[in-house]
């Protein structure tokens, strides 16, 4: 029995049913979920993915199931968005075409997870349904949560573009950053496994053929197989023909054999010279956009290496201040040694200045004493008979003799100290400013370091764009046809130049 026959519906019995739109990136997958919806498909009470430029009413995936999905392929194949970035990655997956792992076992949580959002779907009326590119290459993840949920019934919908179509939409989309034929080899991939989860099924997966003349017929008959009521009005109101831009035509590729597989009829009649002619339209366009892309490129890294130059520039100058900084701190360690040895010198003026004040105080002491002494033998002199006076006037002048000796000793020492104190006073004072002087310039050459620091960050930033951008360059010019067009074009720079040398006219299209 042809499931796509009308009349025929998977409705029937009491199981909730739930739609799995199955197909790969931009095939029309948001506008096949926009039109079921409006006609009374659930997509469950989630958020759905907002618009883009690249689709600008939507994409209609519940966020829930996307981000799962996101988490599960990058788990399987080692990349979560459209396409892999990484080219080993991207060989891998072409190698193996996509074949699910079996040396892993997917987390339960995820399991558990998926049950979750499932049931919330199919609780939010029926028939209800999800999509999301990925679920391609999820397929057996979601087996084994759809096996969790009793009386449930899975359509995958098999929605079909022609290969050709969907490389261009991923050029345009990408701008060029992803190569037309590793976009056919990735849809040859997912292909191939929607063709392995149609043939899994005894009758069959619906079909609708986005992008073709059939597109409108097979998608009332998919409302019809999902119990759904068809309203030609609602579907004219959704359909936007300008958000297509591109259109369908066969290649030679294995994407195409896998395509002509699954929607054999769409080739039967083909018009070779008109497919040729918009295959030759089409590559004009990819390579005006790589030329575009080029261009953007050359702009780019012409920028970045005027700002590397520019960086080198603010790097010698910061060198240079570097060094002066540093030289400065070199006087200023210099001038912090000098302080001090004359810290040293103060101190040790200073010692001998307390040991001759020590040695004053016990020269105090002693004349203090011999004055003790002197005063008793005055006062026994008093007592003696008159002669002995003489010896007494002597010892008075000796006593005052001595006792100047002692007032300029102590003088001078005052002096002294005094003297010690002061210059001690201006080291001390010198010293501080030497200290401050020096964490100034400790504190300015931190600054500088920072400064360096940043410079020497944004310029290994500058070099590794800049080796990007080379590195993106190189492959442009390996390139089959844009590299020898890019030499051509060197080529013919180099001849005007040598014109112009010669004193010849600046115009390449004048005979020489």
């Amino acid at each position: 029995m042809d499931v796509n026959e009308p009349g025929v519906s998977l409705m029937e019995g009491p199981n909730r049913t739930l739609v799995a739109l199955l197909t790969m990136h931009r095939s029309g997958s948001s506008l096949t979920a926009n039109i079921l919806q409006r006609l009374g498909m659930s997509l469950g009470p989630f958020e759905l993915l907002g618009a883009e430029p690249t689709n600008p009413y939507g994409h209609f995936e519940s966020i829930p199931f996307q981000r799962l999905n996101r988490r599960v392929q990058k788990w399987a194949f080692g990349f979560a968005d459209d396409m892999p970035t990484s080219p080993e990655i991207h060989a891998h997956f072409l190698e193996t075409q996509g074949a699910w792992p079996t040396d892993r076992t997917v987390p339960a949580e995820w399991l558990d997870e998926g049950e979750s959002f499932t049931r919330t779907l199919v609780e939010s009326g029926s028939p209800c349904g999800f999509k999301d590119p990925r679920t391609v290459l999820t397929w057996p993840f979601w087996q084994q949560v759809f096996q969790r949920i009793e009386n449930l019934e899975v359509i995958p919908m098999v929605l079909l573009r022609s290969p050709h179509e969907i490389a261009m939409s991923l050029c345009s989309r990408t701008k060029g950053l992803y190569p037309y034929w590793d976009a056919l080899d990735l849809t040859g991939v997912h292909l191939a496994r929607l063709k392995a989860i149609a043939d899994e099924r005894e009758q069959g997966a619906p079909v609708a053929r986005f992008g073709s003349p059939h597109y409108r017929a097979d998608l009332q008959r998919l409302t019809a197989t999902c119990g759904l009521t068809w309203d030609e009005g609602i579907v004219d109101q959704v359909y936007d023909h300008s958000c297509v831009h591109q259109l369908p035509a066969a290649v030679s590729h294995p994407a195409q054999e896998l395509y002509n597989a699954l929607c054999g009829e769409d080739w039967a009649e083909l018009d070779s010279q008109a497919n040729a002619r918009r295959i030759a339209q089409d590559a004009r366009r990819y390579e005006g956009l790589m030329h575009e892309r080029q261009a953007e490129f050359r702009d780019l890294f012409e920028r970045h290496q005027a700002a590397l130059r520019h960086t080198e520039t603010l790097v010698v100058e910061a060198n240079q201040r570097a060094e002066h900084w540093q030289a400065m701190a070199e006087r200023a360690e210099g001038l912090l040694n000098d302080a001090r040895a004359e810290l040293g010198q103060t101190r040790n003026a200073y010692e001998l200045t307390r040991e001759c004040l020590e040695q004053s105080e016990r020269n105090l002491l002693q004349a203090m004493e011999c004055l003790v002494s002197v005063q008793e033998r005055r006062a026994r002199v008093d007592g003696a008979p008159l002669p002995a006076w003489e010896p007494r006037a002597g010892s008075e002048s000796a006593l005052h003799e001595l006792l100047r000796q002692f007032v300029q000793a102590q003088d001078q020492l005052d002096r002294e100290q005094e003297e010690t104190r002061r210059n001690l006073d201006a080291a001390r004072a010198e010293l501080h400013g030497a200290r401050e002087r020096i964490a100034e310039l400790q504190g300015t050459i931190h600054q500088r370091e920072e400064q360096l620091g940043r410079t020497l960050e944004r310029e290994g930033q500058l070099g590794a764009e800049a080796s990007l951008l080379r590195c993106r360059l190189d492959r442009i010019e390996s390139h089959a046809v844009l590299g020898p067009a890019l030499r051509g074009r060197r080529r013919v720079k180099r001849i005007w130049l040598k014109l112009r040398q010669h004193g010849r006219s600046a115009r390449i299209d004048q005979p020489i």
